[in-house]
């Protein structure tokens, strides 16, 4: 027994005090009534004190629970991966009848195998945990949360001891606090002792154009070996060369040349015999080698950056421009580049990865980005609730705006069986849901719209759907009626105010696939006639989701579309996939007035959508001419004269973002030109255009070339100083990053205390500090998640009185699983030391109890919070109910004869008649002399009644009680006819 908080028991000496204070002063009690009384309270306060102390009970565990924890990573061998099958079945097959066994099995991440229960089998293991990484760490937390109360606890690890995430020895501790003994049993690696590895390829992170830079490859071997490093750039061939490997660690040097600015992606293969392993026989570095500077111009249309790119070339910045289909795919391309500017692109033309990469090169590599408007720009080119979105300094949710046209909407989506595709670890109908979230969250207040679900039929959905539960995407128990499959009692039309999309958002979260293809027919003639409830005066648009292989009710499709625009009404159509439908689809759309699309990325769903609708709906484009308000204060915009600037005919209609700074107008005093800081990057947005369209008028104007150079060159990455440098290398799974600082002069910078920001390849960003480690040396360090590009940036004043950004690229060309040759011993028996385990034992003692007791504690308050409130009861039945023991006992008795009487059976009538008369003759005394005789009373004889009456009823005398009388009815009438004779 022991108590969380002792101290309360301090209390009970003057509770009981109290109790027995007041209990003297009960008055009208019996003393054996007053002493129950003071027990029932003395025994209700020692319960409610023992459950303010926190009473426990503690018992000693006679049975044990054992949870192995299984290596499965691709370091461990084949014959590791045997051995520990083995181990794990005579150990089970020596388990204690009273035993429980746990299993966890770990690569990259832990997953539960088994969880804890008597007799388990190990002949066939479902866990397939993500072998390219090992997280002890991770596995030792979760095998200590899965322990049962009331069994002594154990945990067997069987490993090779390579972590490349997480802190095992730190888990191992925690596990060492709670009395957790960690036996360890060390698994060979898969290196079969001659395999040689690339460890490292070590750049330096900014050369200058024409100079030679150092490359050192770090490289392990397990034996004696000859060989090759073959080295590209960028897939083209640079150098070959020849090594000889010893055992252990080996370091070659070769020099490269900078022969153009941009980011240099180096790439070394090792080519060695023997070699038991090649996947670990490469290497990466990136080099960004400095020039001008450098622009990526991404546009839409051919032609739409003529006049930028003249403008920038004639104040010496480099332009690259690209178009759709050729934007960069590797986020390390986009480091080749000082700033990234979206001139009326789409983003269509992204894909999700690309727009990540962008995201991450502005805010981890401190890559400028300008986004410049027109008609596939902003909201109506499809950027709303995109990556995109997040960086720019504007907020595409048109807020606080009153326009004059208002829409309405109305969305076809197919929810057909062929839309339950997985592409891309989605189903094809969640992504089609979600676009149809996307655009009605896009919808200003004003604005209207509806949505028609076709499955095995076509329906609205309505809001009280996510109230009552009716599933919209199923047929089961449904009543048809009317054409093309519309639900009994359904609305002809089903069209509610935005303010109304939660509950329709809600339904649409639950869509998947069912039924044969879209109804495009019936699914057209319902949205036609919600259209022709809404007034003409608004913009209406339908946008139709369709599987481009199967689509029913084709014949007179056209006919309905023709009617539609007839109406005002246009129609865009989303094909998703090719089949035969295709050409039906895109003349149909063009029949409709509207635009046609086709995809096979479901991931581009929702920008298409949000992108039709805004372009469509005209409701995010503000048209005419009107003269920018400028804010000449700011040092972007000082050496432009804004006397003579020309109108901006349109421009795309946002919202402020609080912490952003809004340096231009329009007369509407909507954002035109609006500039934030976004991680280490700058964000700048202009809401008209830059090219014959909206702004024809500025192209001839002389302001134009400065005012874009001055824009562009504002957010572009600070240049590196020549004596700054930034270099990241790997040690047993860790990064180790250093910055170099010195002045001009060569002399070291101290007291600094730069930031440095991780771009991790799952898009994790992580601040760390640099500390000083020596004269202009700063270090840190961090362990790697996973293969892939880590960017790594550091942003400051390193001296000189101007910012500077470095900014580096970690490779990891491979996992580092791959790199490990020999179990990592010392680890493991440092663990077992720690937590009082054993180094390989022997499988039948898997369940040996610990050496040090373990207890097993349980709360006993809640008992005793429960006996407190059963004596409560019973202590006011006792003072509020008074019962004397006569009173009792009288009770008790009754009770008694109630329960005999209830037995007697009665007799029939006419025997306890002829009892009682029986009864009667025996009491009657004998005369001892006759009596004289007197002359018997006359008679009057009975009147008879009429005929066919009954005669009157002759009422019954009262029966005179004497104390002698019998107490049935015939006692009592011959008693009478005694005393008559008398």
């Amino acid at each position: 027994m022991r108590f969380t908080e002792p101290l309360y028991l301090l209390l009970l000496p003057i509770v009981w005090g109290w109790v027995w204070w007041t209990g003297r002063r009960l008055l009208g009690v019996s003393r054996a009534r007053r002493r129950l009384i003071l027990a029932l309270r003395m025994a209700l306060a020692l319960l409610i004190v023992l459950a303010l102390a926190g009473w426990q009970g503690i018992s000693s565990l006679r049975s044990v629970c054992t949870v192995f924890v299984l290596d499965q990573s691709a370091s461990v061998s084949d014959s590791g991966r045997a051995a520990a099958q083995e181990y794990l079945t005579n150990a089970l097959a020596r388990a204690p009848d009273d035993s429980r066994t746990g299993l966890v099995a770990f690569g990259a991440e832990p997953i539960v195998e088994w969880l804890p229960a008597p007799r388990q089998a190990a002949d066939k293991l479902y866990a397939k945990p993500n072998p390219d990484g090992t997280d002890i760490a991770a596995a030792l937390r979760l095998a200590s949360a899965l322990f049962p109360d009331g069994y002594a606890r154990r945990i067997v690890l069987l490993t090779d001891g390579n972590e490349t995430a997480g802190d095992a020895y730190a888990a191992a501790q925690v596990a060492a606090v709670e009395g957790i003994p960690i036996d360890v049993v060390p698994l060979p690696t898969g290196k079969a002792g001659n395999d040689a590895l690339i460890e490292a390829l070590e750049a330096p992170s900014v050369a200058k154009v024409g100079e030679p830079y150092t490359v050192r490859i770090v490289v392990q071997s397990q034996r004696h070996a000859e060989g090759a490093i073959v080295l590209d750039r960028e897939g083209a061939p640079l150098k070959r060369i020849p090594v000889k490997l010893s055992p252990g660690t080996n370091l070659i040097t070769t020099t490269l040349r900078a022969d153009k600015p941009g980011v240099q992606r180096v790439r070394a293969v090792l080519e060695a015999l023997p070699d038991s392993d090649p996947r670990n026989n490469l290497g990466l570095a990136l080099t960004r080698v400095q020039g001008k500077p450098h622009v990526l111009i991404a546009e839409g249309a051919r032609g739409a950056s003529d006049a930028l790119e003249r403008a920038l070339r004639a104040n010496a910045i480099a332009v690259t421009r690209v178009r759709e289909g050729s934007f960069p795919e590797r986020p390390e391309k986009l480091l080749d580049y000082d700033a990234i500017v979206f001139n009326d692109f789409p983003a269509t033309a992204l894909s999700p990865q690309q727009m990540d990469a962008v995201k991450t090169a502005v805010r981890d590599g401190g890559v400028g980005f300008v986004m410049i408007g027109g008609e596939q720009s902003y909201q109506v080119g499809g950027y709303y609730g995109t990556p995109i979105a997040e960086l720019l300094p504007i907020d595409l949710d048109i807020k606080h705006r009153q326009v004059h046209h208002a829409a309405t909407v109305v969305l076809i989506v197919d929810a057909s069986g062929s839309m339950n595709e997985h592409l891309g670890g989605h189903k094809v109908a969640h992504l089609a849901a979600e676009a149809s979230i996307r655009t009605l969250q896009m919808l200003r207040p004003i604005d209207r719209f509806g949505v028609i679900i076709s499955s095995h039929g076509s329906d609205w959905l309505l809001p009280d759907m996510a109230r009552t539960g009716f599933d919209p995407f199923s047929c089961d128990g449904r009543q048809f009626q009317g054409c093309h499959g519309q639900r009994a009692g359904q609305p002809p039309s089903a069209i509610f105010p935005a303010s109304e999309r939660e509950p329709i958002i809600a339904v649409l979260q639950k869509v998947y696939g069912t039924g044969g293809g879209i109804f495009v027919r019936g699914s057209l003639e319902m949205a036609m006639r919600g259209m022709m409830r809404e007034p003409p005066d608004r913009a209406r648009h339908i946008i139709m989701l369709a599987d481009a292989t199967d689509c029913d009710e084709q014949e007179g499709s056209l006919q309905r579309a023709q009617q539609l625009r007839a109406m005002g009404v246009t129609l865009s159509v989303v094909a998703f996939g090719k089949g035969d439908a295709t050409n039906f689809l895109k003349q149909l759309a063009r029949v409709g007035g509207g635009q046609f699309y086709q995809t096979r990325d479901a991931s581009s769903l929702p920008r298409l959508f949000t992108a039709d609708v805004s372009a469509m709906t005209r409701t995010a484009i503000e048209q005419g001419a009107f003269l920018p308000k400028v804010n000449t204060a700011d040092e972007r915009l000082r050496e432009v004269d804004w006397r003579r600037t020309p109108a901006l005919l349109a421009y795309n209609l946002t919202s402020e973002r609080p912490l952003a700074q809004t340096l231009m107008r329009t007369e509407k005093n909507d954002p035109l030109l609006a500039v934030w800081r976004y991680g280490l990057g700058t964000a700048i947005a202009f809401t008209s255009d830059a090219q014959p369209r909206w702004a024809q008028r500025w192209l001839g104007w002389e302001g134009y070339p400065v005012f874009w150079t001055q824009v562009i060159r504002s957010a572009m990455r600070p240049s590196a100083q020549p004596n700054l440098g930034l270099t990241a290398t790997v040690r047993n799974g860790q990064a180790i990053v250093e910055l170099q600082a010195f002045t001009p002069q060569g002399e070291p910078i101290s007291g600094l205390t730069p930031k440095l920001t991780v771009g991790a390849p799952s898009g994790e960003t992580t601040e760390l500090t640099l500390s000083m480690e020596g004269a202009g040396r700063y270090t840190a360090q961090f362990p790697l998640r996973g293969q892939g590009l880590y960017v790594l940036s550091t942003q400051g004043d390193f001296g000189g009185g101007r910012a500077s950004t470095l900014t580096t690229a970690l490779a990891i060309p491979y996992p580092l699983e791959y790199r490990f040759y020999r179990p990592n011993r010392p680890l493991l028996e440092r663990i077992a030391s720690l937590t009082g385990g054993r180094v390989a034992p022997e499988p039948a003692r898997a369940y040996d109890l610990p050496p040090a007791p373990q207890r097993f504690t349980r709360d006993l308050w809640t008992l005793a919070l429960m006996l407190a409130l059963l004596l409560l009861m019973v202590d006011i039945t006792v003072r509020r109910v008074v019962i004397t023991i006569p009173e009792a006992l009288a009770a008790l008795v009754g009770r008694l004869r109630m329960r005999r009487q209830r037995r007697v059976i009665t007799a029939p009538v006419a025997e306890r008649l002829q009892a009682a008369k029986q009864r009667a003759t025996q009491r009657t005394p004998t005369p001892t002399a006759p009596r004289a005789q007197t002359a018997a009373p006359t008679v009057r004889a009975a009147t008879p009644p009429p005929e066919g009456k009954p005669p009157p009823a002759t009422p019954t005398p009262s029966p005179v009680r004497t104390d002698n009388a019998p107490a049935d009815t015939l006692g009592r009438l011959l008693k009478a006819k005694r005393r008559g004779g008398d």
